[in-house]
């Protein structure tokens, strides 16, 4: 089993409000979650996804389980770096069965969303899909909203149950 990444070792960059520290989750209605936001900046994927690998090491999820969800939050937040602007909003949430992840990119698409290269752009929802058993794109005043959940077969830690 990896272990977690130490919050100094996660360089920050400086349109990421939290302070390094691991958000502490809240529980609401028998799930554990947490919320981050960032710039909509590419910098911001990579340490989104890092604050989140700690966050999973600390609910228990299994190897394969925080991998995959990982690959999900790195597909989803470059989406909402390459289609939104401003800022971004990544939440994540541990139920008993499920962990929930939820993406909103605040903003309207400031880029063109046509595929110029199918090699290279337009697969990430597919790999979303693929990896989890609901998907659901939701396009709201706010800007769009992308929830993703994956089947989670890693009991909740006896601390948070």
């Amino acid at each position: 089993m990896s272990t977690p990444t130490s919050p100094a070792a996660v360089p920050v960059p400086a349109a990421v409000t939290d302070r390094g520290s691991i958000p502490v989750p809240h529980r609401t209605g028998g799930a554990l979650r947490v919320t981050l936001q960032a710039s909509a900046r590419p910098d911001s994927v990579g340490y989104l996804r890092k604050r989140a690998s700690m966050i999973f090491a600390g609910w228990m999820l299994g190897t394969d389980e925080a991998q995959s969800a990982e690959l999900v939050i790195s597909e989803l937040l470059t989406n909402a770096v390459e289609h939104g602007r401003a800022d971004m909003t990544l939440a994540v949430a541990r139920t008993e069965s499920d962990l929930e992840i939820a993406v909103i990119d605040h903003g309207h698409a400031t880029k063109s969303v046509t595929v110029n290269d199918p090699d290279e752009h337009g697969r990430g929802l597919a790999i979303v899909a693929a990896f989890t058993h609901n998907l659901s794109i939701d396009r709201t005043a706010d800007g769009w909203h992308i929830l993703a959940r994956i089947v989670l077969r890693s009991p909740m830690p006896a601390l948070a149950a």
